[in-house]
């Protein structure tokens, strides 16, 4: 395989740019997952017990926590879509990234030549941030378990 120094460029530049953004993805991701699952465990620590169910229904609060900074995350890809003009509108910025970000792939548009990477940086983006928010909530699960356990005869 004979690279081309111009394709060896693109190559790089869009690689520099999909990490960048991502950084920003795990960043944020490192910040919300922590603080939803310390504040789970600290609510747990700091709450009289109220009863299976009622817990149950806390602890399904705190996940769609995780859901909505997962959501946030993408968000980071249709800012940085629309910021830098690979995309004009937010909407389809949305669309494509969240088809990417779930690794699904089903919608397409014409990224510029030299930014075709852009799609598998986003799936990877979006694989890591669901496998730190199923380690988060799994966390929140053994929290939750202890949690009744200790508590069973109240």
């Amino acid at each position: 395989m004979n690279l081309h120094p111009l394709d060896f460029e693109l190559v790089a530049r869009e690689s520099f740019f999909g990490l960048f953004v991502m950084s920003i993805t795990i960043i944020f991701n490192a910040y919300s997952f922590t603080w939803i699952t310390i504040a789970y465990r600290q609510t747990l620590i700091q709450a009289a017990p109220r009863g299976r169910q009622f817990e149950i229904l806390r602890f399904v609060g705190f996940t769609m926590l995780l859901v909505i900074a997962t959501l946030m995350s993408l968000f980071v890809w249709v800012i940085a879509l629309t910021a830098f003009g690979f995309v004009s509108e937010w909407t389809v910025a949305l669309l494509y990234s969240a088809s990417f970000f779930t690794t699904v792939g089903n919608f397409t548009i014409n990224l510029p030549v030299g930014w075709r990477l852009i799609p598998s940086i986003i799936a990877f983006s979006g694989l890591f941030a669901f496998a730190w928010a199923t380690a988060s909530s799994m966390s929140m699960v053994h929290t939750l378990s202890n949690y009744l356990e200790k508590n069973k005869h109240h």
